[in-house]
């Protein structure tokens, strides 16, 4: 048994006992994760030099480009540590979307013809190497995007950026004026879903894709909620969707397997700003089975998520809309 320290919030975990138990019994460098955050510790703490303190810097970066309208975090990550940006969405999207504000990060978004982006990009890259990618950073920046490059000198570094991230989220939030530390959206979700549970399912028909997009407007971001079986072979349908979608509407889009986003996104959906367009996919049960000692099985309870988020987001007057995979699939 490993005892975790009470005072340590889950997303800001990865390099507690929450985050290095499980990477130790997976085989993971975990002892090369903590050196690598311990070498940097010392340019973060309290004695450092405030000009020269990464995570001061980096904080001061985001919650500046959130107050000049940039507010969409384009990340820009090395293949080898692509799902890294899945640990960095949640603790941004859960740490700063709240009370109309916040960072919304854009991970997984491939980077596309440059005239697809507008004024309200931020774009960071981990890591990546010399290529392409890195040509296309330039000219964006070249063209007034605002553009950081942080190194990573292989995986294991990936524990210093763990804790860069984490000082710089919190530092934002205090740029931003609000508390890194709580999630109080969460907690609706879950009511909803729990109403759903008592009531049953409500009659929520599917709506028109068309229409929502029509409703898309320069500075909005699209966001697909995709209750979708991680497996699923139309996932990569969805995601080339998504890029269409990109091109298209010339916004940023992000792209959450539900119910998992509710976690992280979910909290910058409801409490962020309202510039999200909510594009909702929801996914049949190849196979199910009853929840242990619960009237309901785990396809309900997803459903029951899905239609808790929806109403959710409706209720606080968000466009959102239920749509077929395959409308979504075709779509452009």
């Amino acid at each position: 048994m490993f005892e975790n320290r009470s005072d340590i919030g889950g997303r800001y975990s990865a390099l507690s006992y929450f985050g290095l138990v499980p990477a130790a019994l997976a085989g993971a460098p975990w002892t090369d994760l903590v050196a690598s955050a311990e070498a940097l510790a010392p340019s973060l703490g309290p004695d450092a030099d405030p000009a020269a303190n990464p995570g001061l810097r980096l904080g001061a970066v985001l919650g500046a480009a959130v107050k000049a309208g940039r507010d969409k975090l384009t990340l820009v990550i090395d293949e080898s540590v692509a799902t890294f940006g899945l640990w960095l969405e949640q603790l941004i999207a859960e740490s700063t979307g709240k009370h109309g504000t916040g960072v919304v990060p854009v991970a997984g978004e491939a980077l596309g013809p440059v005239d697809v982006y507008g004024d309200d990009r931020l774009f960071v890259s981990i890591g990546t190497p010399p290529g392409d990618e890195v040509v296309g950073l330039d000219v964006l920046g070249d063209m007034g995007h605002p553009v950081v490059r942080l190194g990573l000198g292989d995986p294991t570094d990936l524990g210093a950026q763990v804790l860069l991230w984490e000082v710089a989220t919190a530092v934002c939030g205090a740029v931003l004026g609000i508390n890194p530390f709580d999630q109080p959206n969460v907690a609706e979700a879950k009511a909803a879903t729990n109403d759903v549970l008592a009531g049953g399912p409500p009659d929520l028909p599917l709506g028109s894709l068309d229409d929502l997009l029509a409703k898309v407007q320069p500075g909005d971001y699209v966001a697909i909620q995709a209750y979708v079986d991680p497996g699923d072979e139309r996932l990569a349908d969805l995601e080339e969707a998504r890029l269409r979608i990109r091109d298209e509407h010339k916004v940023a889009t992000t792209f959450g397997l539900g119910p998992r986003f509710l976690h992280s996104t979910g909290q910058l959906h409801k409490g962020g700003p309202p510039t999200g367009v909510f594009v909702q996919v929801v996914g049949d049960d190849v196979a199910d089975s009853h929840v242990p000692d619960q009237p309901f099985t785990f396809g309900e309870l997803k459903h029951a998520q899905a239609d808790g988020d929806l109403l959710t987001l409706r209720e606080h007057g968000l466009r959102a809309e239920r749509v077929r995979a395959q409308d979504l699939i075709d779509h452009g």
